[in-house]
């Protein structure tokens, strides 16, 4: 028997949630998920890849061969059924319901393709349920082990940020600052830049804007928004820069600033998300701005930039100690400028840390 792991102590938990919800199982497939119970790390292509947890009995896993090697050696006692390229994946499902039954209700990741599941239905036919609410459920609370990952990661990408000052410079595009800032992650021990958002003048209006050709200019918001991992752990970082001074640019960024201390000083055990996004959105509220903050105070923060728990307004979640989150308030003035203020929090139970160690007053960046 192999000795027993954090990924054991999850999988338990699993089983129980599993026989909580009166499910027959639950079935994943490379990922975050997968990873968070067996410690390797997969991607999710083509090639049919499941694993299955039974209410009782060890997992069972169809992958295919070339994949497999790393699950053989994984903290959990898995029964593997592999498949070469040669012979299909067929044969493997067939021995796997021989194996296990795969009957009933099974919960089912959100992410698993519907042509895998077509491979499953030509030798068994379960009740497929949303598996949603119990993994990102087991997920949300963090262990020791995950917050040390977290604080590091956040670590790491708040140093980075600390050098973009002295990368900023007029005439530069956006794209160009983009990959300095990349660089700077992984010259700092960043394990991966999965999402880097570097938005001038009136691009910065627009959350989700991707770096582009365009050139940086004085007297424009210029909002830099990056996640990147520590060993499978995301920190996600947004501060809005500005080169020279703009008084109207100067305003409305004391008022987001208000707004993001507001949510982080009601971000405490016992409270509700939807509480948070309200401490945010009040306090743009009484400056008439609310109606430009168009998105969600924040997300969850783990083996995924965005997971549970999800700071929404009227969201009736109450945060736990062990939660991790952004928070992460914006103003966004069509075609002009925007300016977002982001940072993240782990809730304890005397309050919350702030993880992201990294100035945000006005001018910090001059």
């Amino acid at each position: 028997m192999k000795k027993e792991s954090s990924e054991a102590r999850r999988l338990e938990k699993l089983r129980r949630k599993i026989r909580e919800e009166g499910l027959d199982g639950v079935m994943m497939v490379p990922g975050p998920n997968l990873r968070y119970y067996t410690g390797v790390s997969s991607l999710l292509l083509e090639r049919p890849f499941l694993l299955f947890v039974p209410r009782d009995g060890d997992p069972n896993m169809v992958s295919p061969s070339l994949e497999a090697g790393p699950y053989r050696d994984c903290p959990l006692e898995i029964r593997i059924h592999e498949w070469t390229d040669n012979e299909g994946p067929g044969g493997s499902f067939e021995k796997l319901v021989r194996e296990i039954q795969v009957s009933g209700s099974w919960g089912v990741e959100g992410r698993v393709p519907y042509l895998f599941l077509h491979h499953l239905m030509r030798y068994a036919s379960p009740k497929f349920e949303n598996g949603e609410p119990i993994l990102q459920g087991l997920r949300e609370l963090k262990d020791q082990a995950e917050l040390a990952l977290i604080r590091k990661s956040a670590s790491i990408l708040s140093q980075s940020f600390l050098e973009i000052p002295h990368m900023l410079r007029e005439g530069m595009t956006e794209r160009g600052l983009g990959r300095k800032i990349s660089d700077e992650i992984y010259s700092n021990g960043g394990e991966g830049v999965e999402d880097l958002l570097v938005q001038s003048g009136p691009n910065s209006a627009n959350p989700h804007w991707l770096p582009s050709s365009r050139k940086i200019r004085r007297g424009e918001s210029i909002v830099i928004d990056v996640s990147s991992t520590y060993s499978g752990y995301y920190a996600d970082i947004t501060r809005t820069f500005m080169l020279g001074t703009n008084s109207h640019f100067e305003d409305l960024y004391g008022k987001v600033l208000q707004a993001e201390e507001s949510a982080i000083r009601t971000s405490r055990s016992g409270t509700t998300v939807g509480a948070v996004d309200e401490a945010a959105r009040e306090s743009l509220r009484r400056q008439k701005l609310d109606k430009y903050f168009i998105h969600r105070t924040g997300h969850g923060l783990g083996l995924e930039v965005h997971e549970a728990p999800y700071i929404v307004a009227g969201g009736r979640e109450r945060l736990l100690p062990s939660m991790v989150f952004t928070v992460e308030p914006g103003i966004y003035l069509p075609g002009k400028q925007g300016v977002r203020i982001e940072d993240n929090v782990v809730t304890t139970s005397r309050g919350n840390e702030v993880t992201t160690d990294l100035p945000k007053e006005y001018g910090w960046w001059r």
